[in-house]
């Protein structure tokens, strides 16, 4: 798979009917062969911190209400799309800094932090969306 397509994701929003979506389609797009970075930035850190699942304080509307209800949780998609497929996690390193955050506050689907710099020397080449 040196040769695999590439797709880098940006979720830069807390929302969690979009970061549902991202990790969906990182996930799926992981398990079709393509190699896929997700840079988690921003405030779209807030929904992976361990207090935001404990405490179920996500950002939601009516989808993301029936999302938290029905469907798998978005961190269990990324695993699964880790697991069946090539797919990395990073954390913004800024934003985890500004915070004062570190990985232990974050759920266990972070492969690196790193900063815009790294992520767009591995998104280089490849396709790249925002949500």
């Amino acid at each position: 798979m040196e040769n695999a397509p590439k797709l880098s994701i940006i979720l830069a929003s807390e929302e969690l009917e979009k970061v549902h979506a991202a990790s969906l389609m990182g996930s799926v797009a992981a398990m079709s062969g393509m190699h896929v970075s997700l840079f988690v930035t921003m405030n779209a850190l807030v929904p992976f911190l361990k207090k935001t699942v404990e405490d179920r304080s996500f950002k939601t509307g009516e989808v993301g209400k029936a999302l938290l209800e029905k469907a798998e949780r978005f961190d269990t998609l990324l695993t699964n799309g880790k697991e069946l497929g090539h797919l990395k996690v990073y954390a913004c390193a800024l934003a985890m800094d500004v915070m004062g955050w570190t990985v232990d506050d974050l759920l266990p689907v972070f492969d690196d932090v790193i900063g815009v710099t790294a992520f767009f020397n591995l998104a280089q080449g490849g396709q790249i969306l925002t949500m």
